[in-house]
């Protein structure tokens, strides 16, 4: 049989040079690529500035007041448990210093007498429009109490009589308008202290034109 024929062998300096040429050619493309496998590294002295403004402030998820608002609990600003219809107690706005005055006289006006421990009480008076126009009383207010309603007495079909705050209450142009204990009158609530017979109450009327009336009215009892 005749022996299989082996290839030349080439000299061990032949393949020195084969291998030289050989890294020659590979070395720049090995030291441009990362190695695999490897992500490539982030240089350090960059600071990341995502989420951050120009003065380097975190500024994800806040206001312009620069408050973290993540997460911020908005039950504070849920105002379902507040009573904002005509019977709320809360004060009635100043009025302006000048504030064109309400065209009205005021008969017969009083403070009931309450005792220690009752922080409202009732104001009663006749009202009545000495101008053209009917007033559409809107707010009552007096510096003895924190809050004033103007109040509504009616009577149901029932024979039931009971009381509700309103927005407004109407004296017609030329006529009156009566307010007592058992109809139409004001309240005044949140009482900073006792009212006893005797003295006098500062209280200010308002309508929606934003004219005022204040009165000095006598505390008597009931």
């Amino acid at each position: 049989m005749t022996a299989p024929a082996h290839p030349p062998r080439r000299s061990a300096a032949a393949l020195a040079l084969l291998t030289l040429l050989a890294l020659s050619a590979c070395g720049p493309r090995a030291a441009s690529e990362p190695a695999a496998g490897r992500a490539p590294s982030v240089q350090a002295d960059a600071p990341d500035t995502t989420g951050q403004d120009s003065a380097g402030h975190d500024s994800t998820s806040h206001d312009s007041a620069g408050h973290d608002m993540a997460g911020m609990d908005h039950a504070a600003g849920d105002h379902g448990s507040m009573n904002h219809g005509a019977a709320s107690q809360g004060a009635a706005p100043a009025a302006p210093a000048n504030a064109a005055p309400l065209p009205l006289t005021v008969t017969d006006g009083r403070v009931v007498a309450v005792p220690p421990g009752v922080t409202d009480t009732s104001v009663f008076a006749t009202l009545t429009n000495t101008g053209p126009d009917d007033i559409q009383l809107s707010g009552v207010s007096s510096p003895a109490a924190t809050g004033g309603l103007l109040m509504i007495t009616r009577t149901d079909a029932a024979g039931l009589t009971g009381m509700s705050g309103v927005d407004t209450l109407t004296v017609p142009a030329g006529g009156t308008l009566t307010l007592s204990d058992t109809g139409d009158h004001l309240m005044l609530s949140g009482l900073k202290a006792p009212l006893q017979a005797g003295e006098r109450l500062s209280l200010t009327l308002t309508d929606t034109q934003g004219r005022a009336l204040t009165l000095d009215l006598p505390v008597l009892k009931p």
